[in-house]
């Protein structure tokens, strides 16, 4: 209902309009919620250009049952499902263009164990969320601060969390969301001592601080940052310039700040997307993480729907000490969610990051990846070694749609589509979807856009939850000798031989990347949906002498199951 009310205002009101509802709902919550937590003072004063007013009825009624439903909650758990809310209200662009999204409680609890792990003393550090929006950390991390020092005097306690802790965020109206859930948080303390908690969100846009002293850094940082691409001005990109590369993304950025508020020897804790670990894009910032810090932890999050409200994506918490030496291995988990019990942390190993600064970082995201990515740490070669080059289909068809056409003819040459490829690795000419038309009307300046040698295509977008991640499939040579050329879409990558006959056969390559094996290997390098010419580059592969076996089944025309167990073996004998 909420929903369909914020989609019904005038685009130029709803920014305002919603805040107005959360502010509302908020009051609800404050009014209801049990008596042990019921506060002494009225709500935080909201930000200065905000003016509550009230809504019509049918909307106030809305958001008071939301209110009141939230107050059943334990204090984290509503702040989550409110923070929602509001994501959920917010226009999608705004959303987006700022990278909002809301922290699941149980993920907010397994990074601060892990930060305690890594050895942050609760009793004594300084603590700041360079993007806190919400309060999905800080209200936990006045907690955890709190239990620290539940023996001390109440008012003793919140004026140490008041000099300890701090919350930065751009959104005023969230950060006033993030003060509200950190005094919720603390109402025993509040009500015992009769103090207020006192301010700890600073509103202004992080990117834009200066570098702070030694002295003025923090002993943990640590939060969920927002994500998503972003254009730069030329002086953030000049104080980002050593970890960037290509497009920037807002959660890159504040690792690298993240990174620069942390005092030596302080802990770096963040939520964050899995590309940065193989991305092209992400590799200035992986040699600078490797500069400046030493990653401890990671956590692969096995689930993605659900993790934020409306978002698919694969995500990871990584934690990391500040320092330019020391031990190169991280310890590996994956995390799984079940229903009625939470979290279950499963251990992958510990494992090296690779000799290369900036190369991909090849870890499993499950107990039974460790296998090849331990086999992967003695292969040196790559597809380059074995003679093929990885080129991503030229047609953008939304480019040349006035070229696109039903009907075979003079200089018409067929359009290959993703879905020609199938999952068990046949190439079947079709083109199904929506917009998909089969022909290319050809023109001489189109040259550039014609493939007119056999490769191997390869689907260049499939989801983490599909059986495979590469689904691949030769290109027939009698479809090219027919037409005399194809036209690839941009969503296929091609593996192209180079330098006359490569070191392993077309045929072969072709049933070894569609292994199970060899799709169990890879997905320890990929990082997003997207299958990247830059990881298929980086894929560590066998030396070819381990593939003789393979081949020769091959030759026999051996059944699928032989040739399974024969890459299966690679990745077992090789250590």
């Amino acid at each position: 209902m909420a929903r369909a009310w914020a989609r019904s205002l005038p685009e130029e009101e709803q920014g305002s309009q919603i805040q107005n509802f959360i502010y509302f709902l908020i009051k609800s919550y404050w009014t209801r919620l049990p008596e042990h937590t019921l506060l002494p003072r009225s709500l935080p004063r909201l930000p200065g250009n905000i003016n509550p007013r009230q809504p019509e009825e049918t909307v106030l009624a809305v958001a008071e049952a939301i209110g009141a439903a939230a107050a059943c909650l334990e204090v984290i758990e509503a702040s989550y499902q409110i923070g929602n809310v509001y994501t959920a209200l917010l226009p999608e662009t705004l959303r987006a263009n700022q990278g909002i999204f809301y922290t699941p409680p149980e993920l907010t609890a397994r990074l601060i164990d892990s930060c305690s792990l890594a050895g942050v003393n609760w009793a004594t550090a300084h603590i700041v969320d360079p993007a806190c929006g919400g309060g999905a950390f800080l209200a936990p991390v006045c907690l955890k601060i709190a239990a620290t020092l539940e023996n001390n005097d109440p008012e003793d306690i919140l004026h140490h969390i008041h000099t300890h802790v701090t919350g930065l965020e751009i959104d005023p109206f969230g950060g006033w969301l993030s003060q509200v859930f950190a005094e919720v948080s603390l109402a025993p303390l509040i009500r015992r001592s009769g103090k207020t908690l006192g301010n700890l969100v600073t509103t202004c846009n992080s990117l834009t601080l200066s570098i702070p002293g030694e002295a003025e850094k923090y002993d943990l940082v640590i939060g969920n940052p927002p994500y998503g691409k972003l254009k730069l001005s030329d002086d953030i990109r000049s104080r980002f310039r050593e970890s960037l590369y290509g497009h920037p993304n807002y959660y890159g950025l504040f690792t690298h700040l993240s990174l620069e508020l942390t005092k030596t020897n302080g802990v770096i804790g963040l939520l964050t997307p899995t590309s940065f670990l193989s991305g092209e894009y992400f590799k200035q910032l992986r040699h600078y993480i490797r500069e400046t810090a030493v990653p401890v932890e990671m956590d692969f999050v096995s689930f993605r729907k659900g993790v934020f409200e409306d978002v698919l994506q694969e995500t990871m918490l990584a934690v990391y000490r500040k320092r330019t030496s020391g031990k190169d291995k991280i310890k590996v988990n994956q995390l799984i969610s079940v229903p009625g019990e939470g979290l279950l942390v499963q251990p992958a190993g510990s494992f090296p990051l690779p000799d290369t600064s900036s190369g991909p970082w090849i870890l499993p995201r499950t107990p039974e990846q460790a296998v090849p990515v331990r086999a992967m740490k003695n292969m040196k070669y790559r597809l380059k070694d074995w003679g093929y080059k990885v080129s991503t289909g030229p047609l953008v068809w939304n480019r040349h749609k006035a070229q696109l056409c039903k009907q075979a003819g003079t200089q018409h040459y067929p359009v290959i589509w993703a879905e020609s490829i199938s999952a068990d690795g046949q190439f079947n000419w079709r083109y199904e979807k929506k917009n998909h038309l089969p022909y290319f009307k050809f023109s001489d300046k189109d040259q550039w856009l014609l493939t007119t040698k056999s490769c191997i295509l390869l689907q260049r977008t499939t989801a983490k939850e599909q059986d495979k991640r590469l689904i691949a499939a030769a290109l027939p040579g009698a479809l090219l000798k027919q037409h005399g050329g194809v036209i690839v879409e941009n969503h296929i990558n091609m593996l192209l031989p180079v330098n006359g006959q490569p070191a392993i056969p077309a045929e072969v390559l072709a049933v070894f990347i569609n292994s199970r094996a060899a799709n169990e290997a890879f997905r320890s390098i990929t990082g997003s949906v997207a299958v990247s010419a830059y990881e298929l580059e980086s894929f560590p592969l066998p030396h070819p002498k381990y593939l003789k076996e393979l081949i020769a089944l091959i030759n026999q025309n051996r059944p699928a199951p032989e040739l399974e167990q024969a890459c299966q073996q690679i990745y077992h004998l090789i250590r």
